[in-house]
Parts: structure tokens; sequence; C-alpha cells
């Protein structure tokens, strides 16, 4: 297994900024320098506001830059009837628009700051199989309403002429959608934030946090932060710096793989128009084209399975999903993490006085994080006077965590093995 991604190999070199030593002081601190993180700190830093960020390593180096790089601003395993239901009208109608506006909001930032990362702004599709999907997406676009209006329903022949699939009975496009480099895009929104004046550290992992009369102070492994807010946006690694954040997440592996340069006639029959591709299925199927005439896919690999093994079973179950295959070789296969919670929604969480943490994207953050980090930036900046589009909530552990974190795993495995049977 390559440990470094597609993107990581081929970003070029970042700017480089020094680790943190000695002692700093700012009126906010940012821990991460993820897609969230920087998002907040470029608009605290806009707005002339004292704004620290520091980095484990560098922007892009960790969830962030093993994703598929795809813009899906939509919901995972739930609909916006459920969503309501659970939080209420306004906390979960908040929630509902900033996930209709996250895909907007991200193209729109980009193209603002003029950031070189192959955007895609050409739609997402998520379709589905099952003789009642088409009504069951009806529906799900039907909840939307209120909410957006840029989704549209797809029926069976929809889906194959549009994607090159075969075997989804319907589908809804989101024409908000689509795709980005994702460690290119970190290291153009980390530019944009030093150019506001922000300060960045590269190589600083955060170490400790504590409580000093009226400020906090966050430890690197060689220097220090005095600031009056922090804002916690480590993802899988916040649980390091709060003890309340333990168990609160779970990590679900995924394997991102891509092709070689692929022959024009697949490009030609194969998501033409340049959509992103992610299904509603259990037993996910995942694809978009990236740099060039190069094919994205997800495939849930076991452990230990040979280069050969692997490169046998995605063209099987490419040929098996598409209209029209060509054989491939794998050019870079790598291995990445989303991080799920309970709720399966994006959470922003109140630890303490001037303490917040922005957790759990559940393998949507490239959509939701920037819009988040918007929404939370817009709080710090009035605190008294915004009313957010979101509530800020407690941590909630994950029960039975010991069995739990290996949950989400094993359940891709078993979807992948119970598809692989019926179709046969």
């Amino acid at each position: 297994m390559i440990a470094a991604s597609f993107w990581q190999t081929h970003a070029g070199q970042a700017v480089s900024h020094p680790p943190l030593r000695g002692s700093e002081n700012s009126e906010f601190a940012i821990v991460g320098a993820g897609i969230a993180g920087l998002s907040l700190a470029l608009q605290l830093a806009e707005a002339g506001r004292e704004v620290v960020v520091v980095e484990e390593s560098v922007p892009g180096a960790g969830a962030l830059g093993a994703s598929a790089g795809i813009v899906a601003p939509q919901l995972v395993r739930t609909t916006p009837r459920r969503v309501l239901s659970r939080l209420g009208r306004d906390v979960g109608g908040g929630w509902l628009r900033l996930i209709g506006e996250s895909g907007g909001h991200l193209f729109g930032l980009i193209r603002e700051h003029g950031i070189e990362c192959d955007a895609r702004p050409h739609g997402f599709v998520a379709p589905a199989r099952g003789a009642d999907a088409l009504r069951r997406l009806t529906t799900v676009v039907d909840e939307w309403r209120p909410f957006r209006e840029d989704l549209t329903i797809l029926d069976a022949a929809d889906v194959a002429n549009l994607t090159g699939t075969q075997g989804y009975a319907a589908g809804i496009l989101d024409a908000s959608g689509g795709g980005i480099d994702p460690v290119r895009l970190a290291h153009g929104l980390a530019d944009r934030l030093v150019a506001a004046g922000g300060r960045l550290f590269h190589h600083s992992p955060a170490t400790a946090l504590t409580r000093e009369q009226d400020a906090w102070c966050l430890k690197t492994k060689d220097g220090s932060v005095r600031a009056a807010r922090v804002v916690l946006c480590a993802n899988g690694g916040n649980h390091r710096l709060h003890p309340l954040l333990r168990e609160t997440v779970l990590p679900m592996r995924i394997h991102e793989l891509v092709t070689h340069p692929l022959s024009a006639a697949m490009r030609a029959a194969v998501l033409p128009h340049g959509q992103a591709l992610t299904d509603l299925e259990h037993d996910i199927f995942s694809i978009r084209w990236i740099a060039g005439d190069r094919l994205l896919t997800y495939y849930p690999v076991a452990a230990h399975t040979s280069a050969a093994g692997i490169e046998a079973a995605v063209n099987k179950r490419l040929h098996d999903m598409l209209r029209y295959h060509e054989p491939f070789e794998i050019a870079h296969l790598w291995e990445g993490v989303a991080w799920m919670n309970s709720s399966l929604l994006p959470r922003v969480v109140r630890l303490d006085e001037r303490l917040l943490a922005v957790q759990a994207c559940n393998g949507r953050g490239i959509a939701t994080n920037a819009i988040v980090g918007r929404e939370v930036a817009r709080m710090l900046l009035a605190p008294t006077s915004y009313n957010p589009q979101i509530a800020l909530e407690k941590p909630r552990r994950v029960r039975g965590f010991a069995l739990a974190r290996h949950l989400p795993t094993v359940l891709l495995h078993g979807a992948r093995t119970m598809a692989r049977w019926s179709r046969r």
C-alpha cells in the first residue's frame, strides 16, 4: 500500500512555514490546517483579527489529502425529514441550509481567491438500486425543496446515459457538487491565510491545552500559544487535547486508487460531462475523473491483498458496474480515513468557555467543512449579534466504543461480500 496519496505525491512543493518555537500570543488559536481550520482562520484574518494555526505536519497531509476530493453537498445515510425530526426545525433546518449551500460556497471560495486546485464544479450524482429507488429518491428531493432548489431526480435511463453505469434504478443530480484536488486546495487556502496576516506553523503537533485565567495555553512540541479563544479542527486528533472528546468519533478506513490515463473511448463513455459519482448503497461505489484521463475509484480492499489481486478485483468491479469498460492498470493506491459520529451529521461542540471543536465530517468534509469554518468564524466575530445556523452541542461518546470503532470498516467489507454473492 502506498503511504502518500496521489494528490500528496503530485501536488508539488507547498510554501514551507517553520515549526512553532517559543511563545506566541493571539486572539484566536486553531489546531489543524484542514479545510475547516484554514477556512475559519482565513475569515478571521480577513476580518483583521489575530489568528495562529498550528498543524501537526503540513496542510493536506491528513485525512483531507487522502480523500477522493469529491464535493458532495449531501447527507450521509439519512434524509431531511429525519434530520428535522431529530434536531427540530431551527437546528435541523440550519444544518440543512448549510449543507445545501456548501458546494456553492466552496467553489465560490476557490474562485474568489483564485486557488488552482483542478476545481470541477460539474455536479455530483448519487444513484441507488431497487424497485422503489425512484419513489424513495423523489421523496428525498421533495424534502429538500424548502432548503435548496438545485437537485434533480433521475430515472434509470437518465442515470445510465449521464454516468455510463448500469444497474441503477434512479439517482439524484446535485448541480452544486463536483470535485477538487484536496491538497492543492489546502495549499491555496494556507497561502491566502498567510497573505491575510494569519500565522501558520508547520510540523507543530499540539500536545496539551490548559486554561490560564481568561485565556488558553496551547502547547506544541517546541512552543506554545496563549489565546483568548481556541478551536480544535484536527478531527480524529482532537481527542488528544481534551478528555471529553475521547471516544466520540469512529474511523472508517477506505482505499482510494487512481488508474493510468485511459482511452478516449472510456473517457467518453463514463461520466462524459465530468460529474463525480458516489452511490447510496451499503456496498459503496464511487468514481470520478482526475488529472486529465485518470479514473479515481474506491474499493474495500482486504488487508495484505497483493497489488495484482487488487487490480483484478477493481477491474472486475468496474466491468460489472459500467456499460463500457477497458482493462486498466492501477497507477496509485493508498489508504485514507473518514471520521464518523453517531448522528452522521457535522458536529460543532462547546467544550468550555471560549473552546470549541469541529469534528466528524462523516465522509463529506470537503463539501461541509469550508462552510462550517465560515459559520464558526461568524459566531466568533460577532458572538452577541450573529444568529448562527448551527447550534453548539455537547460532546457525545459512542456507546461501546471498543467494538464500535471497527464497525464502519466491517460493514463496508460485509456489504461488498453480500453484494458480490447477490449478483451471482
